[in-house]
């Protein structure tokens, strides 16, 4: 059997690339047919099943054959046996071995393909870098791992690697700047900034982040988680603050703003704000025992004694019952240790309420079943007067005044003050507030009466007055104001003044004779009041303008003078014959004045050219005058 036989024979055995090499080798060897070798060679890479049998099968090539083409041919094919970016990074290493450095590159552009996480693209970035020395290659694969991020833990793995790998903290740190740009929930900067404080050690740009995260937080509760962790990853106590600033702004509840001001005294120790916090929380009307457990709180732990104290006072108007009342007396006394007249009547008070339990009792319930403000009024003077608890029905006052709508019951709400509590000061609080709820000088009036009847005060009555004149306009009312201040305080010179003011302001005869009798009436000014009858009568037109104010001055006072004057210029203007009939009758009914009604019955007769006229005049004689003889005298004229 022949060489080429023998060979044959063996080429058909072969089953391993070992198998398949020596055989080639001996037919390169024997019988110089290297194209034999290369099929042979080829062969087997067919068979291969791993990227590594691809590369022996080169190396063969290369060995045996010198044929670069081939090597490269069948490292191209070991491509398709890789499983992993490991796999062509190893295949890539394999042909740079070989000499063959742009087949290595090409490997190495198909290993991207294989890629699925950040560290595959950085493992294939760094090879490329101190491999094949490819600066630009190694930046694009670098990009494409950055491409590959999605999420904040991607980006933070991304720069982690890139410092471990490149240890280039610049560059880590920029990874960090564009993943901020690409977050949007506070739980991805979070992340982003722990991972900075601990790869990075960059709390200025942890602070950064942690800024980004705040921003996006609207949730009181997603704040104060926050804070803990700003906490942990910065101990930067100025921004944990301004989270906290954040959070009570958001916060509406009572235990929100007790969970805050705990959290902010603990993390932080910033008793001004946590007392601040505390302060809001009992601005949420809790109850009395939440108020209280807040008062002993900020007073102990805080030691904001001042702040303290506002809040038992607000506790002590919240008490219920009667635990409610101890449960506040012993934090007052306990707490206030500068204020000896509030402790004094707390003491007082629970004297009385324990001398008088059963009372007490009935009033709380009472108190508790009382909507309205009379049957609250009747309860204080109640207890005022069965207890002299003059405290507890202070108290009841202050809701009684709570309850109260009518003008009329904050008056009989003030009498009752005043009577049974002395506090003048309360009382002058709530006339300061009645003012505003005066629509008319009758409430006004009755306001002025309360205040003289408790406060005795004239100097603030006759202030109110004088606001009201400021504000008047109409001359009735400058008239009533006139008249008060001759009557309230016979103050002439003010009243002078008003009815100035109100003749100003005249437009009728009726306005003018008003006045004229106010100041006949009220100054005495006979001559004042004789000028503005005068301008009333300039006014007068007719028998019933005329009539109407001779009947307006005899109502205001008996002065003749001030009617034989009307009658005067009622004379000059009334000139026919039913005017003088009227006249006449005027002089004698509303003056009594038979000479001046005979001087005008003269008139008329003259002016009788009728036998109507002429009737009329003798009835009115006869009726008016009771002068027979007269009457008789003009009937004869009749025709």
């Amino acid at each position: 059997m022949g060489l080429k036989e023998e060979l044959e024979e063996k080429a058909e055995e072969c089953d391993a690339p070992e198998e398949y090499i020596a055989v080639a080798k001996e037919i390169v060897d024997g019988l110089s047919d290297k194209e034999w070798a290369s099929e042979l060679l080829q062969e087997g890479a067919d068979w291969a099943e791993t990227f590594e049998d691809a590369v022996v099968y080169a190396k063969a090539s290369l060995d045996l054959l010198q044929d670069t083409d081939a090597a490269t041919a069948l490292l191209e094919q070991g491509k398709n046996l890789c499983g992993s970016t490991e796999d062509f990074l190893k295949l890539a290493a394999a042909a740079l071995e070989l000499k063959l450095e742009d087949v290595s590159k090409d490997i190495i552009g198909a290993a991207s393909s294989k890629c699925v996480k950040v560290t595959d693209f950085l493992e294939l970035s760094d090879h490329i870098a101190k491999v094949l020395n490819d600066k630009e290659l190694a930046e694009q694969t670098i990009d494409k791992a950055f491409e590959k991020c999605s999420k904040a833990d991607d980006y933070v793995v991304f720069a982690k690697s890139v410092l471990d790998m490149f240890k280039d903290k610049d560059r880590a740190k920029n990874v960090y700047e564009k993943a901020m740009t690409k977050a949007s929930k506070a739980d991805d900067f979070i992340v982003l900034a722990a991972g900075v404080t601990t790869d990075l050690q960059d709390n200025d740009l942890a602070r950064k982040i942690c800024e980004k995260a705040l921003a996006s937080l609207e949730s009181g509760n997603e704040l104060l988680k926050f804070a803990e962790t700003v906490k942990k990853q910065l101990d930067d106590t100025d921004f944990v603050m301004s989270v906290y600033k954040k959070a009570e702004t958001v916060f509406k509840d009572f235990s929100d703003y007790l969970k805050l001001a705990k959290a902010v005294f603990d993390n932080t120790g910033d008793a001004a704000f946590a007392s601040l916090v505390y302060q809001k929380a009992a601005a949420t009307n809790p109850d009395c025992g939440q108020l209280v457990a807040l008062a002993i709180s900020m007073a102990k732990d805080l030691k904001d004694t001042d702040a303290a104290v506002q809040v038992l006072k607000q506790a002590e108007g919240a008490v219920k019952t009667n635990a409610d009342f101890i449960k506040t007396a012993k934090a007052i006394q306990e707490i206030v240790t500068d204020d000896e007249t509030w402790t004094s009547a707390i003491s007082f008070q629970l004297e009385k309420r324990e001398e008088f339990k059963a009372l007490y009792a009935d009033f709380i319930l009472r108190e508790q079943e009382t909507k309205t403000c009379s049957p609250m009024r009747t309860l204080a003077h109640e207890v005022f007067e069965k207890t002299g608890d003059k405290y507890y029905a202070a108290k009841l006052y202050k809701l009684a005044k709570a309850l109260t709508v009518n003008f009329n019951d904050f008056i009989k709400l003030t009498a009752g003050i005043h009577s049974d509590l002395g506090d003048e000061a309360l009382v002058r609080d709530i006339y300061s507030e009645l003012l505003d709820k005066c629509t008319s000088l009758s409430f006004y009036d009755e306001l002025t009466r309360a205040i003289a009847d408790t406060l005795k005060d004239e100097a603030w009555i006759r202030e109110i007055y004088v606001g009201i004149e400021n504000k008047s306009s109409k001359n009735s009312d400058f008239i009533k104001l006139a008249s008060i201040a001759v009557k309230k305080f016979n103050d002439k010179e003010w009243a002078a003044k008003l009815l100035s003011k109100a003749e100003e302001k005249c437009s009728s005869l009726s306005d003018f004779a008003s006045i004229a009798g106010a100041v006949f009436n009220w100054l005495e000014d006979k001559d004042w009041a004789q000028k503005l009858y005068g301008s009333a009568a300039s006014l007068c037109q007719s028998q019933r303008d005329y009539g109407q104010l001779i009947c307006l001055i005899k109502n205001q006072t008996s002065e003749q003078i001030f009617l034989s004057n009307i009658v005067s210029s009622a004379r000059k203007k009334l000139t026919s014959f039913d005017d003088l009939v009227f006249l006449a009758e005027t002089a004698l009914l509303q003056m009594n004045d038979p000479d001046i009604a005979a001087e005008i019955y003269a008139e008329a007769e003259e002016k009788a050219q009728s036998n109507h006229m002429l009737s009329k005049l003798g009835t009115s004689l006869s009726r008016r005058m009771d002068d027979s003889k007269w009457s008789s005298r003009v009937l004869r004229k009749i025709k």
